[in-house]
């Protein structure tokens, strides 16, 4: 009995070390940034770092070449990291 419960400690520690399983579809803007190509991602990365442009602006900008993005997206993704954010690496 002592060598299953030892068995099971050790089974629980591992699960403890997996990584979570991702929740629910890849944000738009980080799908966006992983396929662009470099000027592209460069340039997208740096107009989300500013707080003066809208996220409208930047939706509509993104959606006009194709990609359909919302501004509740853009700004979701700039919060990432945050609770209400999306699961993008900050």
């Amino acid at each position: 009995m002592i060598e299953k419960l030892t068995g099971l400690a050790a089974e629980l520690d591992a699960l403890t070390s997996v990584p979570a399983a991702p929740r629910g579809p890849r944000c738009s803007v980080g799908a966006l940034l992983d396929t662009a190509g470099g000027d592209v991602a460069a340039s997208l990365r740096a107009v989300l770092d500013k707080p003066s442009v809208s996220a409208t602006a930047i939706a509509e900008t993104i959606s006009r070449h194709g990609e359909p993005v919302t501004a509740y997206t853009v700004n979701r993704h700039r919060r990432r990291g945050a609770p209400n954010g999306c699961r993008c690496e900050r």
